[in-house]
């Protein structure tokens, strides 16, 4: 008998946290009772107009330049990011230059050759002797 391979859920495990769900009032319904009971208006957005001598308040000026702010801030960044790639490269150049100041062991090895005896072996397998 053969498996499918939808027979078995797989669910992943997310971070991710669910809302607490409310159940909306559909807006005939809401329209209905506030006609019938004749109650105010309680909800809705605030109101963001402001008098006309105070001006437009900046936080409701769609014509704001936000593109200053938004610069600044990735200019932030990208100092963050440079800054972290020159600390990288300063710690390899001072591990490159421990490297170099440390000194290395040298050992000085003596060759003895002797000139009678060679350890070239011939074709035959023999060794063969200098003459």
């Amino acid at each position: 008998m053969a498996i499918s391979k939808y027979s078995k859920a797989r669910f992943s495990v997310s971070k991710l946290k669910s809302v607490e769900l409310t159940e909306g009032e559909p807006i005939e319904w809401k329209i209905e009772r506030i006609v019938s009971n004749q109650e105010p208006i309680k909800d809705g957005a605030p109101e963001i107009f402001t008098e006309r001598k105070d001006g437009v308040v900046a936080a409701y000026n769609i014509r704001t330049d936000r593109w200053e702010i938004a610069a600044d801030a990735m200019d932030k960044v990208s100092g963050s990011i440079q800054a972290k790639r020159d600390e990288k490269a300063s710690k390899k150049s001072a591990d490159s230059k421990k490297e170099k100041e440390a000194p290395k062991e040298t050992k000085v090895v003596e060759l003895k050759v002797d000139s009678k005896v060679s350890e070239a072996k011939s074709i035959d397998g023999k060794v063969a002797k200098a003459d």
